[in-house]
């Protein structure tokens, strides 16, 4: 549905398209970068009304989410990941302005000026990803004084309001300020409480940035982010109630999620051959969770605060044929999980558990244009990870049939892994032929996931033990070609992923829930994408994804999973768009997705049928003034996005109609 680069964009009121790059790879476009790649402007995702990672993940080739509230995804690429809130394991980190942030705690998304989906291991764009990556980069401030106000109005009474400006302080320095909040009802019926809210949500959101050119040509960018988000939790259901969202519940339950984030960031060409980049931040997370009383006839939840801190410094240049990129990327990151379930007096258990985890990477690789279109691109990644659990304690009780207390605990459990990571790409990159460009690739990487322990288990003698490291070997062929006057352009990627040792969210014969290995596994597939502007005034696109990701050997808690498709990911999935301005001022955009049939993440035997996703807005722009009419699944597609053993399942949003206003000054 969006084109993989040079987006043309709405630039002001005229709809004039102009030309925009991503920098993958210093300042390389994307269209030279040897990485499946979807490029999501702050235009389109306005356009199509993405404002969480959930609308994002709907709509891009082979991404795909899991979450227990609509608020809270969980991503998978290309069949990947999923495991993120039972544990440590990134297996697609989730960026803002270059530092990781849980993707769970991502709610709402605010004054972006993209978004990347980078599919694939990435070996030296600092933190590790074994999946893929997903990179957001907040609106740099303005050199004119200005701002906007927006107000939002739509279906599940929600209502939403914000406002951004921007403050130039002198010649070289402006700050950004953005705020807004967000309400609504949600689109929950509850019968038994009578209440319509009950799914409901209310928050705020900020963001403060400072930008400063020096006088040596590098550029500083400060940036300082809230968001914090109150709301129910009466998502889990039988898949009829679910499907017609209506509950039965007899509490609304809790999801409050927060992050506070900071972040600074350098970048400098010293001259034409040489470009520093230099990343530094923390985050703070806090997620409190609790189920209504009648999903398990138990009180059930958790808190999960996050604290990590961290950066990179990455050095590129080029001289004569050979262009080089080498740094090093450390973090460290603390998560503490106490979990409790209690089903007094039959059975109650709480469990504690402090997980503590340090990496350091080095990273480097050096391109050779070895012929005039060719180039060879050795690449090389060291982690070095340290984990340790502490402070983890379970006890289990009960006083129905009979009474009976059992109290464990485990002395700090540490553990450490160094993992080389090499990689080899082969670049084919003609130089232009007529009206042409192309571009193609070969890549092989080897990626890691580093072992670590499970928190939520009750017994000692299995949370003491660790699982394994996830290893996979990565092979990648891309090919792209365009039209120089950017009328068109298409590319197409397949990929093999052959993996051992792969970390998954299971259940083992006692109930407990835990990180287990996959002896062998796959991911192959592809994923293609495409544009055309057949007039000025129109653009068509076109996106396709196939995953085929299933266990070869897995065995765990009784079950064998041998043979079977991961959770959670569709087979197929593709879509088309389009954008046409029938007349000066007037924009019209629409998309229709399919996503193809799959199971529920993690470990529920129903099944999601394929499903179709259809939006549409209208948009009227004139001089200070716009507003826009919008519908978000508008063939009010009902889809499950999580699944428990039990069968309660969690639905997706319905049809959502409504309307937005905004004024620039």
């Amino acid at each position: 549905m969006y084109k993989p680069e040079h987006n043309p964009t709405n630039s002001d009121d005229r709809c004039i398209a102009t030309k925009e790059t991503f920098t993958v790879r210093g300042k390389r476009a994307v269209f030279i970068s040897p990485v499946s790649t979807t490029h999501i402007t702050a235009q389109e995702m306005q356009a199509y009304r993405m404002q969480t990672l959930g609308d994002i993940a709907e709509r891009v080739p082979n991404l795909s989410y899991t979450n227990t509230t609509p608020n809270n995804p969980v991503l998978m690429v290309r069949g990947l990941g999923g495991t993120e809130d039972e544990g440590p394991v990134l297996y697609t980190p989730v960026l803002i302005d270059g530092v990781p942030v849980p993707s769970f705690a991502m709610g709402q998304m605010f004054d972006f000026s993209n978004v990347d989906v980078l599919r694939g291991p990435q070996l030296t764009e600092g933190i590790n990803a074994f999946g893929g990556m997903v990179s957001a980069q907040s609106r740099d401030p303005g050199n004119h004084l200005g701002g906007a106000l927006d107000f939002e109005y739509g279906t599940g009474n929600r209502k939403r309001a914000t406002f951004s400006g921007d403050l130039p302080i002198n010649a070289s320095t402006s700050l950004r300020l953005s705020v807004g909040g967000e309400t609504a009802d949600g689109y929950i019926h509850n019968h038994v409480l009578n209440r319509h809210n009950t799914g409901g949500w209310h928050g705020w959101f900020g963001r403060i940035k400072l930008l400063h050119k020096d006088s040596a040509g590098g550029e500083w960018r400060f940036s300082l982010h809230h968001m914090l988000n109150h709301g129910g939790n009466d998502y889990f259901e039988t898949p009829q109630n679910a499907r017609n969202h209506v509950s039965h519940n007899t509490s609304e339950g809790v999801n409050d999620t927060e992050y506070l984030l900071g972040s600074a960031q350098y970048h400098r060409r010293f001259n034409q051959h040489m470009i520093l980049d230099v990343t530094f931040g923390g985050v703070s997370t806090d997620w409190r969770y609790s189920n209504p009383y009648s999903v398990f006839s138990a009180n059930s939840g958790f808190t999960l605060p996050t604290r990590q801190i961290g950066g990179s410094v990455m050095l590129s240049g080029t001289s004569g044929k050979i262009d080089w990129k080498g740094g090093l990327y450390g973090q460290q990151v603390k998560r503490w999980a106490p979990y409790d379930f209690d089903m007094s007096p039959y059975y109650a258990s709480r469990t504690t558990a402090t997980l503590a985890t340090a990496n350091i990477a080095f990273m480097g690789e050096i391109g050779w244009h070895f012929s005039k279109n060719w180039r060879l691109v050795p690449s090389l990644r060291i982690e070095h990870v340290n984990s340790s659990l502490s402070n983890w304690t379970s006890s289990m009780s009960g006083d129905t049939p009979y009474a009976y207390s059992v109290q464990e605990s485990l002395p700090r459990q540490t553990l450490s892994k160094t993992a080389p990571l090499p990689g080899l790409k082969l670049e084919y990159n003609p130089r232009s032929s007529g009206k042409l460009n192309q571009f193609g690739w070969l890549s092989y990487s080897r990626s890691f996931l580093p072992p670590n322990y499970s928190p939520y288990g009750s017994y000692a003698s299995t949370v003491s033990i660790p699982y394994a490291s996830s290893y996979g070997n990565n092979l990648e062929l891309g090919y792209r070609l365009e039209d120089l006057t950017n009328r068109w352009s298409i590319e197409a990627t397949g990929f093999a992923n052959f993996l051992s040792n792969l970390q998954v969210s299971a259940t083992n014969g006692a109930g407990e829930s835990l990180i287990g290995t996959a002896s062998t596994a796959h991911s192959r597939g592809m994923e293609a994408a495409a544009h055309w502007k057949p007039l000025d005034t129109l653009q068509l696109n076109a996106f396709l994804g196939l995953t085929y990701a299933a266990y070869d050997r897995f065995v765990f808690g009784g079950s064998n999973y041998s043979g079977k498709q991961m959770a959670g990911t569709p087979r197929s999935n593709f879509g088309f768009s389009g954008e046409w301005h029938p007349t000066l001022g007037w924009t019209v955009s629409a998309s229709i997705v399919r996503r193809g049939h799959t199971t529920l993440y993690p470990s529920s035997n129903i099944q999601n049928a394929p499903y179709v996703l259809v939006d549409a807005q209208i948009e009227k722009r004139w001089k200070h003034w716009n507003i826009a009419l919008y519908g978000h699944n508008l063939t009010n597609s009902s889809y499950f996005t999580r699944g428990l053993s039990g069968g309660y399942v969690v639905a997706a949003n319905p049809r959502q109609l409504g309307f937005r206003v905004g004024v620039n000054f």
